[in-house]
């Protein structure tokens, strides 16, 4: 999905006007035109106008550029197998996890949804520790 069709749909979706969203991240109106009237990609907002937008549609650079991404949801929620069985690998490993982190684990979306393998879990633990420069 296009960057302009992202960002029209998140616009959408917070119920925002034009105006209202180029108030919000501080741009101009005809620059956020433009960038939605761009399906093919010609421009190339910078990374301080995408995070501005993001913030001001409450979501995520990755998530406007279509990007893989995880969600922190504070909900308690049960732990599935193959987290369970992610947490005991990694104990074999010698690297186990903190009850904290099995619980943050356990609140992210991968793309709506939760790893389905200790080996998707693996990933999005090297992700989330990638991104956050520390274990999640």
């Amino acid at each position: 999905m296009s960057l302009a069709k992202r960002i029209r749909e998140e616009r959408d979706r917070a119920g925002l006007t034009l105006d209202q969203l180029a108030e919000k991240a501080q741009i101009s109106k005809t620059y956020l035109w433009e960038l939605e009237h761009d399906p093919k990609g010609h421009k190339k907002p910078s990374a301080d106008i995408l995070l501005r937008i993001a913030d001001a549609l409450s979501t995520t650079i990755a998530d406007l550029l279509s990007l893989p991404s995880v969600r922190i949801d504070e909900k308690n929620v049960n732990l599935s197998p193959s987290l369970l069985e992610f947490r005991d690998m990694m104990a074999q490993l010698g690297d186990s996890l903190s009850d904290q982190d099995v619980h943050d684990l356990a609140t992210m979306r991968f793309r709506g949804g939760q790893p389905k393998s200790k080996e998707d879990w693996h990933d999005l633990y090297r992700v989330a520790k990638r991104a956050t420069k520390r274990k999640p």
